[in-house]
């Protein structure tokens, strides 16, 4: 993926984000890198899966090598969202992301499976 930072310079950065939808549930899958830079697709991506909010959301980050403090917050949001909107979610998390969730306390608060 080949992103435009606001100065006009142009950046690849290993992140993908897909959505699928089997069996009346949505699974997001992200792989590559969470940051300043991608966390905006990823939430974007997050609002067009809500449309028809469905029951169940699992968010697949098997695939993420790299989170930064605003990839957090965007799965903070996405909890957030979720559990205000009665969506049943969960999270894979790769072992970064499980490690993160650890250090900083979120594993408490965000569904990992």
């Amino acid at each position: 993926m080949t992103v435009t930072s606001g100065h006009g310079e142009h950046r690849d950065v290993p992140f993908s984000v897909s959505v699928a939808r089997p069996d009346g549930e949505v699974v997001i899958a992200v792989a590559g890198e969470i940051d300043l830079t991608t966390s905006e697709d990823l939430k974007e991506t997050f609002e067009e899966a809500l449309e028809p909010v469905p029951g169940k959301l699992v968010v697949d980050l098997e695939g993420v090598e790299f989170c930064d403090s605003t990839g957090l917050a965007t799965l903070v949001g996405i909890n957030d969202r979720c559990s205000t909107q009665g969506v049943a979610l969960s999270f894979l998390p790769s072992p970064t992301i499980r490690r993160l969730a650890s250090k900083t306390g979120l594993s408490t608060l965000l569904p990992l499976a």
